[in-house]
């Protein structure tokens, strides 16, 4: 099915949305900064993550305005060797400090062959694939993570015990976009339940449960007492193994990091965890960026299931989107454009004309 919601050049809303940081404290180039990485989000097809998050979203606008949010946070170095560190991230815009912190991570890994970097005091920090890419741009293998308050239940169990908890990878391959895996450890990200209420579509089997743990197909089971499922969804088939790795999200960002686990995470915090290595350190990146080259090209030749197209690696999805998202603009549903007009009424800073109006 085609889509025919309007589109919007890229680098218009980029500019809206860093206009609109400003508005509310943060200096120029650290609302650029989150901008860039919002936008990153919505070119790769992850509307759950982009700018639709920019008007509600506790880690975003409505933050800076309570001050969940820190506009002008101080970054604190809390416990530091040649290829670690952690930081308190003062409560700063997520996607801020976190890149800032991946900088850093990439910046040790160069210097030492490895690097890791935990945060605490963290809040939303966007896609966690972003950051585990910029590692995979400088020829590195790149990873991230979060955790987030309890959202999913436990596999086998009827109350919350973790968050959506991303768990990201990220690798150089030859002459091509990177291999790039970025996956909630929960059946669904949070933010298709968003997707899904907007656009008026009932929930697929196995993503959600409702108060009383019966499966629900409402897009508002979270804000009714309901919960998300692990990856997997039921105990027959295979929960506990996303329910693992969330634990594993947990406690790589939440105990490792002094943040918290998730059941334990104080309301708006967030733990956050990178990590880079070099390659030479193992072997001779040309080699290995080549050996990737062949893995993603015998992946490509497989014959695909009926009503598939094709058979892609983790990352083929997102640069397609990408792509035709450059190409011909980034499509928002029409309550997200009324929401971000409504905010820029307040603000002053417009709403970009879409490149197409829908049909």
């Amino acid at each position: 099915m085609s889509d025919t919601r309007d589109r919007f050049e890229a680098t218009a809303l980029r500019d809206h949305m860093a206009g609109t940081f400003e508005h509310f404290g943060m200096p120029a180039a650290d609302a650029a900064t989150a901008a860039e990485v919002l936008i990153d989000a919505d070119l790769k097809g992850i509307e759950s993550h982009g700018i639709a998050h920019l008007t509600w979203h506790g880690g975003y606008v409505p933050g800076l305005r309570d001050g969940r949010v820190n506009p002008t946070p101080a970054v604190r170095v809390l416990r530091e060797t040649p290829a670690t560190l952690a930081l308190d991230g003062d409560g700063g815009m997520g996607v801020v400090v976190a890149k800032d912190a991946m900088d850093r991570c990439i910046a040790r890994a160069e210097a030492s062959g490895i690097g890791m970097v935990t945060i605490r005091n963290g809040r939303h920090f966007g896609a966690a694939g972003y950051y585990a890419e910029m590692a995979a741009a400088r020829g590195l293998i790149g990873m991230a993570s979060c955790n987030v308050v309890p959202l999913a239940v436990a596999a086998g169990g009827t109350e919350r015990a973790f968050g959506t908890n991303p768990l990201a990878f990220a690798a150089p391959i030859a002459g091509r976009d990177p291999f790039s895996l970025d996956m909630a450890t929960t059946a669904v990200a949070g933010g298709k339940l968003e997707i899904a209420g907007r656009q008026g579509k009932p929930l697929p089997a196995g993503w959600a449960v409702d108060a009383e743990g019966r499966d629900s197909d409402d897009p508002s089971a979270l804000g009714q007492g309901g919960a998300l499922l692990p990856l997997g969804s039921h105990l027959e088939t295979s929960s506990y193994k996303g329910y693992g790795l969330g634990l594993v999200a947990d406690i790589l960002s939440g105990v490792l990091s002094g943040a918290g686990f998730g059941m334990i995470l104080p309301r708006p915090h967030m733990g956050q965890w990178f990590a880079a290595w070099r390659i030479d350190a193992f072997r001779d990146p040309a080699e290995f960026e080549a050996e990737m080259a062949d893995l993603a090209e015998r992946i490509h030749a497989i014959a695909p299931a009926p009503g598939v197209d094709r058979v892609r690696i983790p990352g083929d999805k997102e640069a397609e989107a990408r792509a035709d998202r450059e190409r011909n603009g980034i499509p928002l549903d029409a309550e997200t454009v009324d929401q971000l007009r409504e905010l820029a009424a307040e603000t002053g800073v417009p709403v970009p004309a879409p490149l197409r109006r829908s049909a």
